[in-house]
This record gives structure tokens, sequence and C-alpha cells, in this order.
């Protein structure tokens, strides 16, 4: 939603809240998150006119609403890698920084993003970033990059169920409380969505 509201000169959340899209909200429940058929209903803009006097310089500012960039970095024991400095690369632009205590990286992007890098300094190691690729908790596709996102799931993230796809949902449901079915169920979708956007 946020890439296209930049498309089209709006804020996300006009998009979002606009009464034609409310099916789409009941549907996806995440405006960051929509599939390639999503019908998404875009108005018309109104212009907005300004009277200011003749003869003198005016300002005006334009709010600009990045996208955000939540990534986690944790050790294969599940512990975050705090503390390490990093080097962000998105659209050509270098962003240095260090995680945090619990080994986030947090970033504002364009919202346009497509793709970037992720440098470790120290490890020398480098992590591909897919930006705006996800699809919805509900669909296969959705869950498997998710469960692969938090290290719980290794096999192809292809929308196919497969066995070590549903082991990797029973896992994850028996972690969160919940009932090891190995269904992508509400419960599992709903906590599914909150670990993934930690």
């Amino acid at each position: 939603m946020v890439s296209i509201a930049e498309q089209y000169g709006f804020f996300w959340e006009t998009l979002w809240n606009h009464p034609n899209n409310k099916d789409l909200r009941g549907l996806r429940h995440d405006p960051t998150v929509l599939l390639l058929d999503d019908e998404v209903f875009v108005p018309d803009r109104t212009p907005k006119d300004y009277v200011r006097p003749t003869g003198a310089r005016h300002t005006f500012k334009v709010k600009n609403v990045p996208a955000k960039l939540n990534l986690r970095l944790l050790d294969e024991a599940g512990h975050p890698r705090s503390g390490l400095a990093f080097v962000l690369t998105v659209d050509g632009v270098e962003t240095p920084g260090t995680t945090d205590g619990d080994g986030w990286v947090r970033a504002s992007l364009t919202p346009t993003a497509m793709a970037g890098t992720l440098h470790l300094v120290a490890s020398d190691e480098t992590f591909q970033l897919d930006l705006g690729h996800l699809d919805p908790v509900d669909t296969v596709r959705g869950a498997q990059a998710r469960l692969s996102q938090l290290g719980a799931y290794h096999g192809a993230v292809d929308g196919e169920t497969s066995e070590m796809f549903t082991a990797a949902l029973r896992a994850f449901q028996t972690s969160q409380g919940l009932r090891a079915t190995g269904e992508l169920d509400a419960s599992t979708k709903a906590a599914l969505r909150a670990a993934h956007q930690g």
C-alpha cells in the first residue's frame, strides 16, 4: 500500500482507510502486504488551493512518509546479535549503523525501494534483501516466508504445502502455545503475523 500511495501521490493511510477499500482491509489486515490480484481503490486527487500575497516569498513543506525496515538478527541459538556494525545499501545509498541491544536493524526507506543489501562489517557477511516481496500471512507462500525469516522453516518458499512446511507450522504452533494442527488457521495466522512483526 505504501508504494501504491507513493505512486499516486497519497499518504498510505488515505488509501487504506478509504471506504471503498473496506473489503481489502477485512481481507488483508496489513497494509504492507498485498497479493498481486488484490484491488486497491485510488480516488481522484483533489488539488489544494492556498491563498498567499504576491510579491513575497513563501515556503511549502511536503510531508515525506518513508517506508520502514525492521530486521532482527539472531544467532543460531536464537540470541540477538547486538552491537554489530553494518552498512545498509538501498537504491545505491549506503547507511551505516549498529544493531541495537535486541539485534534490530531499523531504517527508513523510500516507499518504492525493492532491493538492498545488509553488510555486517566485522564478520564480512552480506545479506540480500527483497523489499516489498512478502505475500500475505493467509497464503502458504506468505506463511513459509515468515517462518523462514524467523528461522523455523528451511524449505522452499514456493506456496506448496509439504511435510517440511507442515512440521515447521506445528513446531511454531507449539512454541506459541497453540494446538499443533499443522493447519494455517486464524489463531496461527495472528501469532505468525505478531511474531514476524517483532
